[in-house]
């Protein structure tokens, strides 16, 4: 299935692909960051990829790009930290781990670019206020609450962000 993008290009989304292995039918997710143009696949994933793999849609097979599975890796930590918050010292310090490999990540794959913020540190942020706005959509009674917006403005606002700071790191605008 191809999820149409605004920029009209078109990419495969995390559903399945039917592939043939010795003759019968093998279903596996496709991995992301993959293009369907004659153009290179992007060397960072886009925020859309970013928010399915908070959202546990991709990030767990390990043909993933690097940094959604650190992503959704991420996103469960939060989770996980608001369920049990005794753990928050372990959390954290995973978190951290997480952080500086997508950083690290980042270093190795792309010309280096002096940056104003870790992109690692980006990508922890948008995890932690996707599972903020969820859990607040989810709880509250009211979804009109002031607070489900600004949840949810502060995602869309860290979004565009990530979309900045991938054009500055690749030089190349991600949708």
């Amino acid at each position: 299935m191809y999820v149409p993008q605004p920029d009209g290009m078109e990419r495969p989304s995390a559903g399945p692909v039917i592939a043939r292995s010795a003759g019968r039918a093998v279903v596996r997710r496709r991995s992301t960051g993959r293009w369907r143009s004659d153009g290179p696949a992007p060397v960072l994933p886009d925020w859309h990829e970013l928010l399915s793999a908070f959202l546990g849609h991709i990030g767990d097979v390990p043909g993933d790009h690097a940094v959604t599975r650190c992503a959704r890796a991420l996103a469960e930590l939060h989770l996980e930290r608001r369920r049990d918050p005794r753990r928050a010292d372990e959390i954290d310090g995973r978190r951290g781990e997480l952080v500086a490999h997508i950083d690290d990540w980042v270093a190795a794959h792309t010309v280096a670019r002096p940056r104003a913020q870790s992109l690692g540190a980006a990508v922890d942020a948008m995890a932690a206020a996707q599972v903020r706005a969820s859990h607040l959509l989810r709880s509250v009674e009211d979804v009109g609450d002031e607070r489900v917006h600004a949840a949810w403005f502060l995602l869309a606002s860290l979004a565009d962000g990530w979309t900045d700071l991938v054009q500055q790191t690749t030089g190349v605008r991600a949708s």
